[in-house]
């Protein structure tokens, strides 16, 4: 019994270690992204953007990319020229911001 209970112990010792250890995790720097919006698909969520070469990241391209939350898909349309945050090895845009918005386009 007094066994069972030091096995135990160190398992809850150990969870607490490893919990702790994972919550240090520095989170990963983000990536400027500058591109212009060539289509939306809000039902998927996805943005399709142009870009150009982002160093650490991306060759330039037009590349579909998830957004952070739909209320940034909303705001957004075709023509739209923005600047997102981007994570290595995740496509997804966070912070969306529009830069400039062409002539004759309606901010919704």
């Amino acid at each position: 019994m007094k066994k069972m209970r030091s096995i135990l112990a160190l398992v809850c010792l150990l969870h607490v270690t490893l919990l702790r250890a994972e919550q240090q995790k520095p989170k990963p720097n983000g990536i400027a992204l500058f591109g212009r919006v060539e289509s939306i698909d809000s039902a998927r969520k996805v943005v399709t953007v142009k870009h150009g070469k982002i160093t650490g990241y991306a060759d330039s391209g037009t590349t579909e990319h998830p957004v952070d939350g739909e209320p940034a898909a909303i705001h957004l349309q075709p023509g739209d020229d923005i600047r997102a945050t981007v994570y290595p090895n995740d496509l997804t845009l966070h912070d969306i911001h529009v830069v400039y918005r062409r002539a004759g386009r309606k901010n919704k």
